[in-house]
């Protein structure tokens, strides 16, 4: 009874420690309201306005969606793959406005994003604090508020998808480890359903596969996990042709070597016929991307957390700085995933997520005071997606056999040279053009440029340096220094 009705004993040192790290549930929970409120107060400012993307395209799918249903989709009248399409038919049936659903879309994705990044720091800190940093840190991305509340994007919801993958290829280390990789390859699966820009990442499940982290049949679930998501139209009578050539269509449709990307193209000063730098950066990138998987093999560097995440963001700003025909918003899963990367490696590596932000803030800034900023609502009154839309917009704009395919991608960047969409060089030209822009752009490709050294040296370091003791384990370890 003494000891029960004694004075506790006073805290400690260690004690204090630990609140501060690991502080009441409650607490956690009350920042995490604070940082959401001042999230959508900040991207409420941007809500009503539209881009040219959204006159042009968007508003267009989804009054298509609204005004025929299902039967929408036995026909192509929109060049993005399905499921965000089924997210849009969504809106029209809720008979949400067509700019604030869209949007509401985006910004949702959003928090998801920042709620895997927190997830993704929390297994390298026991600080609770800082995945709580991490959290408001890539809510509060400038090109993330930029791409969502401005423009109205989807960007974030196929790299929320890449950004879960990540996460359950980490957990793949630890318990229940093939399930986790099954789980992983679905959701890159659903990432690549959304975007065909999930494939920059791709590299990361190829050298896991080699690695023996990720059994080989769990890649299965990445063409499953499309087709299932497809079939839905299928059933509402889409010609399976159509169906499964969106991307392929895609990539056929522009023929330019940068349009408006912070890419290596911005840095060459060409013109005329310039099919052979475009074909010369491909093999480069298959060069780089295969060079390291052979060297992975035969070296047998450990897989780490901190690797798996370093290889995952090499290969978001490698790949698209040197492929061709590479849009300025490509660069968005890099955005993202540098400044998760920055968590597991030494400070010093934060110049990483600097370059690729400080370049991505000035990309969206020509785009969006340039030719995407060129055509803007008048506030609230325009929110639904009415006025006057470019060329005589209504369904029958959509897609016509041999004809040419509107593209919310479309070849409207500021700085490329004035192309509109479409091929460049004329209709049926299979050759590329420059697209190079203005200095400014030269400018911000400079900054990826040294960004994507940065992340070579960081790769270098975390697969060379880390303990071999822990591949046999399978568990993770913290990069040395961090």
């Amino acid at each position: 009874m003494t000891a029960v009705l004694a004075d506790p004993a006073p805290a400690t040192d260690a004690d204090r420690g630990s609140l501060l790290t690991r502080p009441p549930r409650l607490v956690r929970w009350a920042v995490v309201a604070a940082i959401l409120v001042v999230a959508l107060v900040v991207r409420w400012q941007f809500v009503h306005v539209e881009t040219m993307d959204y006159r042009a395209f968007l508003s267009r799918w989804y009054d298509v969606l609204d005004q025929q249903g299902v039967a929408a989709f036995r026909s192509r009248f929109a060049d993005y793959n399905y499921p965000y399409l089924y997210l849009i038919a969504g809106l029209s049936w809720l008979h949400i406005p067509s700019l604030i659903g869209i949007k509401a879309l985006s910004i949702a994705a959003d928090v998801v994003l920042a709620f895997v990044a927190a997830r993704i720091v929390a297994l390298r800190s026991a600080n609770r604090w800082t995945p709580l940093g991490a959290f408001a840190l890539v809510l509060f991305l400038p090109s993330v508020i930029a791409n969502s509340a401005w423009w109205g994007q989807a960007d974030g919801i196929y790299t929320a998808c890449v950004l879960a993958g990540v996460l359950f290829l980490l957990k793949s280390g630890r318990e229940r480890r093939r399930r986790n990789a099954v789980i992983a390859c679905a959701l890159f699966g659903l990432a690549l359903a959304f975007k065909l820009q999930a494939v920059f990442v791709f590299p990361v499940l190829a050298w896991l596969v080699l690695r023996r982290r990720v059994p080989w049949y769990a890649l299965l679930m990445i063409p499953l996990v499309y087709v299932a998501l497809d079939v839905p139209v299928l059933i509402a009578g889409a010609p399976w042709r159509e169906v499964f050539s969106v991307y392929l269509d895609q990539t056929d449709s522009y023929r330019q070597l940068t349009l408006g990307a912070a890419n290596l193209y911005q840095l060459i000063p060409l013109s005329g016929d310039v099919t052979w730098v475009a074909y010369a950066g491909i093999s480069a990138a298959v060069v780089l991307v295969v060079g390291f998987l052979v060297w992975s093999v035969v070296r047998r560097p450990p897989v780490t957390d901190p690797s798996i995440l370093v290889v995952t963001t090499a290969s978001a700003i490698v790949v698209p700085f040197l492929l061709p025909a590479m849009h300025d918003r490509y660069f968005y899963a890099a955005e993202v995933l540098s400044v998760v990367a920055a968590f597991f490696l030494p400070l010093r590596y934060a110049v990483i997520p600097l370059l690729v932000q400080a370049s991505a803030i000035g990309v969206y800034h020509s785009s969006l005071t340039g030719d995407q900023g060129g055509m803007r609502g008048g506030g609230a009154g325009s929110v639904g997606g009415g006025g006057p839309r470019p060329g005589g917009a209504g369904p029958d704009d959509g897609f016509r056999p041999g004809g040419s395919r509107p593209s919310a991608d479309g070849g409207h960047q500021a700085g490329n040279g004035g192309a509109g969409p479409g091929r460049a060089g004329g209709a049926g030209s299979s050759g590329y053009t420059s697209g190079r822009g203005d200095t400014a752009l030269g400018v911000y490709a400079s900054m990826m440029a040294f960004a994507a050294a940065g992340v070579v040296v960081a790769l270098r370091r975390v697969v060379r340096r880390q303990p071999a003791a822990t591949v046999s384990s399978g568990a993770s370890v913290r990069a040395p220094g961090a």
